[in-house]
């Protein structure tokens, strides 16, 4: 099993951090591998709420359903993947919400498995992701401090 985490400490509320960043819809902005991302649930989110993403993984477009496994406003949240999205068998996603100062500090946890073909790139694959998300997260960053 692979594992990327990284931080960033944004200049915004904690809540304003998490609502932003835990709102599908937001996704395109600071992530480009995501064309769009929207709720399929119609309740409030919370634990077993679904969202679906449409993405760009290795040059093609993928369609891809995730599930709320941990909903706590404006803490933490984290998802799972419910359907594979080829090259990942599974993964499972937290980010944490921390005031502190003025700022909030962010924390992205992230553990997957790639398919069984493809289990000797992990640690490639946990190098590239972590390279990526970090920017993600810069991205965010960028946008939360700039209103």
């Amino acid at each position: 099993m692979g594992q990327i985490a990284a931080s960033v400490y944004i200049n915004r509320s904690q809540q304003d951090v998490f609502d932003f960043m835990s709102n599908p819809a937001n996704l395109p902005a600071w992530k480009s591998a995501f064309a769009s991302a929207e709720w399929t649930s119609r309740e409030s989110p919370r634990i077993g709420s679904t969202y679906r993403v449409s993405a760009k993984v290795l040059g093609s477009k993928k369609e891809g359903l995730f599930e709320i496994v941990r909903w706590d406003r404006p803490n933490c949240y984290a998802y799972q993947m419910n359907a594979r999205l080829f090259p990942i068998e599974r993964i499972e996603t937290t980010f944490t919400f921390q005031p502190m100062n003025n700022d909030t500090k962010v924390t992205f946890e992230s553990r997957f498995a790639l398919v069984s073909a493809l289990a000797f790139a992990e640690s490639f694959f946990a190098r590239m992701g972590l390279k990526q998300d970090g920017e993600y997260l810069a991205i965010a960053k960028r946008l939360l401090e700039a209103v």
